[in-house]
């Protein structure tokens, strides 16, 4: 297999494992909100707070690794996935919950920054839009098979089963990315380095000069994130307080969700070939805040499943869209710092609204989020159509 090959399939298993992981521990708040008696708003705590360190250490992590060995600290970010979700298994309440998901963030942070970022630097030429769809679908592959089968593997046997399940399953696919990958190049593998080092003054006018040129796609990875944050943290808990479905066929539906997202995101680089990338993201947008708003409003489970169709093809959609137009813009140095902080943006956005939809679901009720991201995307969508003859993305 071609080097370039090898490295995609390694970044795409560990995409798969970490999304998966991650996953894992969103659809258990059905579980986690009866067996520790938690509120909305606790666990708007513990997603946003989770997802808040995610965005300091994706930061924080990406401009560490510029110019050292992707293979290496990928893998070290997997390794530390494992044990997260092992330990994950001893809690036992609202404050352990809170250290041990905060661990599993920080263990997650390290794949975006270093395996986007990796890809990026080494289809940027060639296939770029083919690569990032592959590595962006498998990870919603991950989530899938995370998300149809946790609920159903926690009535046969227990909620710690699923966790123990993807601790081994995240240990195998680490010794797999290391076997695919031990013979490839010292260029593969690390990027170029930077002149000289960036102080965080520096960093900071440097995320600063990036969200300027990139214009509104900074509002978009924010929307991205607050999607999926909604997506799999309130659609389960929205669905159980609406239905009378079983827990197991509630992780089937989000599942569909999520299904034909991953079908969607393995099949963006034919789609971009046929559809202007620019045309793709706006008719996403538009999308997801129609869906948004039909998910706060409808409680008839047939439409909501079908809510679910359309709202898992444009929030896919969005991700190798938008990856795809910053890596085009990013140089080869620069590809951990940057992702770091794109991926800021996207965390930034789901963070917001974990918080204050946890809090506002408690008083209103738990469509909240779901008017919210509507009405946000529905924005983002309106300004860029008023942006519609002006560049995406400033040049330098």
């Amino acid at each position: 297999m071609h080097e370039k090959n090898l490295i995609l399939s390694t970044v795409s298993i560990y995409h798969a494992l970490t999304d998966g992981s991650v996953a894992v521990i969103s659809i258990l708040f059905i579980i986690f909100k009866t067996r520790f008696n938690l509120s909305y708003t606790e666990i708007g705590v513990i997603t946003g707070g989770g997802l808040l360190l995610t965005l300091i250490a994706q930061l924080l992590i990406g401009k560490f690794t510029d110019g050292k060995n992707s293979r290496n600290w990928l893998s070290i970010g997997v390794f530390l996935t494992c044990i997260s979700m092992l330990i994950l298994t001893q809690c036992n309440g609202f404050l352990s919950l809170v250290v041990f998901i905060f661990f599993l963030r920080f263990s997650s942070s390290f794949f975006h920054p270093i395996g986007v970022g990796w890809i990026s630097r080494i289809f940027k030429r060639n296939r770029l839009d083919w690569a990032m769809g592959i590595q962006s679908g498998a990870a919603d592959v991950g989530a899938f098979i995370a998300v149809s089968t946790t609920l159903y593997f926690t009535e046969l046997f227990s909620w710690s089963f699923p966790l123990y399940l993807w601790s081994v399953l995240s240990l195998c696919g680490l010794i797999s990315g290391l076997i695919l990958t031990k013979n490839i190049c010292t260029e593969s593998s690390h990027a170029p380095k930077k002149q000289k080092k960036l102080r965080f003054t520096e960093t900071f006018h440097e995320a600063i000069k990036l969200i300027k040129r990139i214009k509104l796609l900074a509002f978009a990875f924010a929307i991205s994130g607050c999607a999926w944050s909604v997506i799999i943290t309130f659609l389960p808990l929205l669905l159980q307080e609406r239905t009378t479905l079983p827990i197991w066929l509630i992780g089937s539906i989000v599942a569909v969700l999520i299904g034909v997202g991953s079908i969607t995101s393995l099949s963006y680089g034919k789609i971009a070939s046929m559809v202007k990338r620019r045309n793709l993201i706006l008719f996403s947008y538009l999308t997801i805040g129609v869906m948004g708003l039909f998910f706060a409003y409808f409680t008839n489970v047939f439409i909501l499943i079908g809510i679910a169709v359309f709202l898992g093809i444009s929030v896919f959609l969005t991700y190798p869209a938008l990856f795809s137009s910053v890596s085009e813009v990013t140089h080869e140095s620069s590809e951990g710092l940057t992702f770091g902080i794109t991926f800021t943006l996207q965390t930034g956005g789901g963070t917001i609204i974990l918080f204050v939809s946890g809090f506002l679901s408690d008083i209103f009720g738990v469509w909240v989020p779901f008017a919210l991201l509507g009405l946000l995307s529905l924005l983002l969508g309106v300004m860029l159509l008023f942006q519609w003859k002006k560049p995406m993305i400033a040049s330098e």
